[in-house]
């Protein structure tokens, strides 16, 4: 069974229940101006979950000055209306370009309630008395095979980079949540707190997987869900399995060269032939270089996967 289909559990059972908040990362946001919006800031009543209305409600702050996703406002133009999620629908007004990056500038029109075809984005108000800094930790394999075979090299197959962390600006209430809780940060999906919020620590939550190979948005994670669900790809799977005992000079290891001479032995004694040893020595030897050769131009290819893909 694959990882996915066990941890869509996950989902089944945090979903219904546990309560959503917001979280911009510290390092893709940049700055929304809604020019009419309240000043100074506003707190408004929602829900902490759109279908269960016992999880209970939180005050959401408004404001003129907020934080969004580099990724989700890109490609906005001037001109062009957005729906800013539990607000209201604004039209771009103004794009300045900051260096690589960029701002924008809106008028939100709360009495307009078509939202359909708008691009609707995720905010929050960059109030400094009511966000807070998170730190968010995801986790990939530390066995980057699907399935392990006797000859594998453990230091091939072992993930030295499987920790991923982000900061993310987040709701104030968030830093009141207890250890071990767990809720969702909308469009990224679902994390419990693992270190509660310290004098000189920041909050730190886990990512939980619920079983899905794509995001919830376009908000990417650093680590790929699909891979991650069922091991590895497929393919890199085969390539590091044809490369098995085998070393970076291309050379068989002496264990992957006694499991050949075994197999040798096995294979002459059911032919009814001389055992092994006393075989033609340089026809097995040469049959031996020339897998040897082979492996060693599959296992090229397979360490420059790797290093694309994890380094």
């Amino acid at each position: 069974m694959e990882w996915d289909k066990i941890w869509a559990v996950n989902k089944q059972l945090l979903d219904p229940v546990v309560p959503r908040y917001t979280a911009i990362g510290k390092n893709s946001s940049v700055k929304l101006t809604i020019e009419n919006g309240p000043s100074p800031p506003e707190a408004r009543t929602q829900p902490l979950h759109p279908k269960n209305a016992a999880v209970g409600n939180k005050a959401v702050v408004y404001g003129q000055n907020l934080l969004v996703e580099k990724e989700d406002a890109k490609a906005l133009a001037v001109g062009q209306k957005i729906t800013l999620m539990k607000w209201g629908n604004a039209t771009i007004t103004r794009r300045e370009d900051v260096g690589d990056s960029f701002e924008l500038f809106a008028n939100i029109d709360e009495e307009d309630k078509d939202f359909k075809g708008t691009l609707k984005l995720t905010w929050i108000t960059n109030d400094p008395a009511t966000v807070c800094e998170v730190k968010m930790v995801e986790f990939d394999h530390l066995i980057n095979k699907a399935k392990i075979e006797e000859d594998d090299d453990n230091e091939a197959i072992f993930n030295r980079n499987s920790k991923f962390e982000d900061i993310g600006i987040a709701e104030g209430f968030v830093n009141n949540l207890s250890q071990g809780s767990y809720f969702q940060f909308e469009r990224r999906g679902f994390y419990y707190v693992d270190k509660i919020a310290m004098v000189n620590n920041l909050l730190t939550v886990h990512f939980i997987p619920d079983g899905k190979t794509r995001g919830m948005s376009v908000l990417t994670h650093q680590v790929d869900a699909g891979e991650t669900s069922k091991g590895k790809a497929a393919s890199e799977n085969a390539a590091v399995k044809q490369v098995a005992g085998v070393g970076a000079d291309g050379k068989l290891s002496k264990k992957a060269l006694a499991k050949l001479n075994k197999k040798d032995a096995k294979n002459n004694k059911k032919a009814g032939g001389a055992p092994a040893e006393v075989e033609d020595k340089a026809a097995i030897g040469k049959a031996k270089k020339e897998a040897a050769a082979k492996a060693k131009a599959v296992a090229v290819s397979a360490v420059v996967v790797s290093t694309s893909r994890y380094f």
